[in-house]
């Protein structure tokens, strides 16, 4: 099942945990979208061009709003350490071992931390006259409790299951990086290489067909750029810096886009527009 789509529940209201950016005016802001939650009910459309017109969230697609089914879910994004909202779902509601994505929803709560200026937090509240503002998280989540749905994973190695493919992905860079006489010649270096190479490909074209889960996409791109690198030396210097340099500049990339989230997660109030 994936992280948020696999089964659809047939329930009323449904609690669950949303981070927002805060805006000048305090505005409560998705993290990837400009346009800030009013409030009462929200409504999501999907933005997407597809043949056929379809209800937010769709099975198929990747539309709906996002809410994260747990605590331990929220640490897939810095921002949850500082602004955490448990909000209510309902309508067309799609849910996986993560969270869920939702057709309609509405703040219930809101915790702001520490880092948050006074003034930003008047200006929430002002906003929001009708959501329960909290400083202390653990109460908030005490008085308005989660909804405990079957698909999430609540296990204590979930998180554990979920990053596997980056550790041994992170291995498997390491041996294909050592010098071929450290894996007991050229030969031996090549039937390694070969043979991880193999294996991530079919890992890559097996995940994330379905166009509707992120964390399958990502577990795709991962395994090709693995797949690249390892193949790299059989391709002597020009495969080094064909494959392997562009891929580093990547690395370096996605590395330096993680440090600016986190820089913005502790921005207040964010930029937005």
């Amino acid at each position: 099942m994936d992280a948020y789509a696999g089964f659809e529940p047939s329930v009323g209201e449904i609690r669950a945990l949303r981070s927002f950016r805060i805006g000048r005016s305090g505005g409560l802001h998705p993290l990837f979208s400009d346009a800030a939650w009013r409030e009462g009910t929200n409504s999501a459309v999907c933005l997407r061009e597809h043949p056929v017109w379809h209800d937010a969230p769709d099975p198929d697609c990747t539309c709906g709003f996002y809410a994260y089914g747990s605590e331990e879910a929220t640490a897939e994004y810095p921002h949850g350490r500082h602004v955490l909202a448990v909000v209510a779902c309902w309508g067309r509601v799609v849910a996986g071992t993560r969270g869920l994505r939702a057709e309609r929803c509405r703040i219930e709560a809101l915790w702001l931390s520490d880092a948050v200026p006074p003034d930003l937090v008047d200006l929430v509240r002002a906003r929001y006259p009708g959501v329960a503002l909290y400083t202390d998280r653990g109460r908030m989540l005490t008085e308005h409790p989660l909804t405990p749905l079957d698909c999430y994973d609540a296990t204590a190695g979930g998180a554990l299951r979920r990053r596997w493919l980056a550790v041994v992905a992170l291995l498997a860079a390491v041996l294909g990086a050592l010098p071929a006489g450290w894996l007991g010649g050229r030969t031996s270096a090549e039937l390694v290489w070969g043979s991880l190479a193999a294996l991530f490909l079919v890992i890559g074209v097996t995940r994330g067909w379905r166009g509707r889960d992120v964390t399958a996409y990502r577990q795709r791109l991962l395994s090709l750029a693995v797949v690249l690198w390892m193949l790299a030396p059989f391709a002597g210097v020009l495969g080094l810096f064909l494959l392997r340099l562009p891929l580093l500049e990547l690395a370096a990339f996605l590395a330096l886009q993680r440090w600016q989230l986190h820089h913005g997660a502790r921005t207040f109030p964010a930029e937005v527009g």
